[in-house]
């Protein structure tokens, strides 16, 4: 087959219709498509980065098919291409508007006379992310095309500014350094690696996970999509990076801090439509790209350790099948506990904070586990006065037992008489009667100079406090109790083991 002369090598940073055009011009070509019809090429399977078109193009031109594929988005079907090895949404090329740098066309057209030969139409200038040029830190300019058609079209034909034009568009912008998700992706084509969390998914999953939690970080969880502009997107992807970059750490630390917000505003924290907004609601999308990568699965976790979720209840696309966490709210209710009870004796055991105590049932957050015990406690409560028969023993035994800690209150009330306002847990009642009668069994003959706990105190003049310790610490060993009864009161000990133990 006759090769084109002079021969016109490809250079390495531009797309394959960007150097067949430029090969048009210098052949001097009316138009783009007129090549192509006069080589044989079907502008179409060109445009779709079709194997045997790429490969008939390097023919005629006597160019080594290597460099020129490796910058060819080649169609997989269903709006998608391959590009260097990975696989690219239509969505992420720009295809219906022409994207430049003045300054790099102005270098371009340092090299001769005729810049429709040495325009070149960068290959990165194709990619939604890029939107800075990386060499001169000018953010790119955009020209509508008003027809897929004008694809076709020489560069010239787009961008007919040239010389002090050309300056003139590059003075009216200001400058900016490109951002971090931009480098990344450009460096990921290039085969770099090194961020393993992104690295991971796909380049269109780590570009929209970035972009749509940058978006609610930078302009709020409300935002409307259809308002955020070129720059805006930008934006976004520059304050998603910030935490993307860590990885499921760093993500955990933006859904903290959106979840803090919806605090600060008095939205509550818990409802996860209202906290995370347009983030949440992208992540609900069904459709051909409803794989979104790994950050529906994060925020999934993060909502389940931080959020009142009911059980069976979807969430992001899977029932849930088990609570992390409760509100005294939720937990209340299913419960059945009044809520401010219940709120009680979760600020007494840590499980919330007294700082807190103020705060909305309904934003008060347990862990579930501990918040099912403590209002299992409180379902089985018992109060103070209730004791000394429960127990079988007198009231200062009891006041003891409870400043020894062995019978803990489920709350502590505010005022006067305070014991006889705060609940026991019956099972710890319970637990603590078969450890004193596991300490002191039943005896069908007791001696009968064996005295009881009140009497011992007196005449060993031993303070029940301590009294009670020896016996709990299994430091008695003459003891028992009578057939039949039961409790403190029906201890009974060898009162001179007592004087020489307390001695």
């Amino acid at each position: 087959m006759a090769k084109l002369f002079p021969h016109f090598p490809f250079q390495g940073d531009e797309t394959p219709v960007s150097w067949a055009a430029r090969m048009s011009s210098l052949h001097g070509s009316s138009s783009l498509r007129s090549f192509l019809a006069d080589q044989g090429v079907s502008p179409s399977d060109l445009l779709h980065g079709r194997q045997a078109v790429i490969e008939r193009l390097c023919d005629i031109g006597g160019q080594d098919p290597a460099p020129v594929w490796r910058n060819t988005a080649s169609s997989k079907g269903r709006e998608s291409f391959r590009l260097r090895g990975e696989i690219v949404p239509a969505s992420m090329l720009s295809r219906e508007e022409t994207r430049f740098c003045p300054l790099c066309l102005h270098e371009d057209d340092a090299g001769g006379t005729n810049p429709g030969s040495l325009r070149r139409d960068r290959l990165i200038w194709s990619l939604r992310v890029v939107t800075t040029c990386p060499v001169h830190h000018l953010p790119l300019i955009y020209r509508g095309r008003e027809h897929r058609e004008n694809m076709l079209h020489k560069l010239i034909l787009h961008v007919p500014e040239r010389g002090g034009e050309l300056l003139a568009l590059a003075a009216d912008t200001s400058r900016r350094e490109a951002s971090p998700l931009q480098s990344y992706v450009l460096g990921r084509l290039d085969g770099h690696r090194g961020l393993n969390w992104l690295d991971g998914q796909t380049l269109e999953q780590a570009v929209k996970a970035t972009q749509m939690l940058g978006l609610v970080m930078a302009f709020g969880t409300a935002v409307n999509l259809g308002s955020v502009d070129r720059d805006g997107w930008d934006l976004a992807g520059r304050a998603g990076w910030e935490w993307v970059a860590q990885g499921v750490r760093g993500l955990s630390a933006a859904f903290r801090e959106l979840q803090a917000s919806a605090f600060a505003r008095g939205q509550g924290g818990q409802n996860y439509f209202t906290v995370f907004g347009q983030l949440h609601r992208w992540l609900l999308e069904p459709g051909d790209r409803s794989d979104h990568g790994p950050i529906k699965q994060v925020l999934r976790d993060y909502i389940l350790q931080n959020m009142d979720v009911c059980i069976g209840r979807n969430l992001l696309g899977e029932p849930v099948e088990r609570r992390s966490k409760y509100s005294v709210q939720s937990l209340a209710l299913e419960t059945g506990l009044h809520r401010q009870t219940l709120c009680k004796v979760l600020i007494e055991r840590d499980l919330i904070a007294a700082s807190d105590a103020d705060k909305p049932y309904s934003i008060l957050l347990v862990d579930a586990e501990k918040g099912r015990e403590a209002a299992a406690a409180l379902s089985h409560a018992v109060p103070f006065v209730k004791l000394p028969t429960l127990l079988n023993a007198t009231r200062p035994i009891v006041t003891c037992l409870i400043d020894l800690g062995l019978l803990t209150p489920l709350h502590r009330s505010v005022g006067e008489n305070t014991r006889d306002k705060c609940g026991f847990d019956a099972r710890e009642i319970e637990q603590l009667m078969d450890r004193i009668h596991a300490l002191a069994p039943e005896m069908t003959d007791l001696p009968p100079d064996w005295v009881n706990l009140t009497q011992c105190t007196k005449r060993a003049s031993t303070p029940m406090r301590q009294l009670l310790q020896m016996i709990l610490q299994s430091g008695i060993r003459k003891i028992g109790r009578a057939r039949g009864e039961s409790g403190f009161n029906a201890l009974r000990f060898d009162i001179e083991e007592i004087r020489l133990r307390a001695s």
